[in-house]
């Protein structure tokens, strides 16, 4: 586990720890609060595990405040999915964090590119803070 540099003063300390051991109640609560949608039951654990080059767990002591999922293409694509932290720690620079941990794990891996999706107001985080740039891509809706 690696200590933020996020940390409040007389707070527990803060970790990442990459491929960190979770509950999927726990990352479950997490992305209904992140994403603003009703509690699922959601296998985390065995997704992850089969699909992943791997995540980034955020912890206060034993809380899971923040997690980001790494997908794989198995070679040289990684995808940055789910970046979450919960309301009571945000603005703290800890989702950066997050994203760098997952850029070096993936920059380790052998990866050549890692990609992101993201909402228009979480431009300034991903291409200011976390240094994504701009490309041009495609998406077909499904639902």
């Amino acid at each position: 586990m690696n200590p933020t540099p996020s940390e409040a003063a007389g707070e527990p300390q803060v970790t990442t720890e990459w491929r960190g051991p979770f509950k999927n109640s726990e990352v479950n609560l997490l992305h209904a609060e992140c994403f603003e949608h009703r509690l699922f039951e959601d296998d985390w654990w065995a997704q992850v595990n089969r699909i992943s080059l791997g995540w980034v767990c955020l912890r206060q002591a034993t809380n899971l405040i923040g997690f980001v999922n790494v997908a794989w293409d198995g070679a040289v694509h990684a995808f940055v999915l789910d970046t979450m932290i919960t309301t009571a720690f945000r603005r703290q620079g800890l989702a950066t964090d997050l994203i760098r941990e997952a850029v070096e794990r993936a920059r380790e891996a052998g990866c050549e590119w890692l990609h992101v999706d993201f909402d228009p107001h979480l431009r300034s985080f991903y291409f200011d803070a976390c240094g994504f740039r701009p490309t041009d891509a495609g998406l077909i809706p499904l639902k």
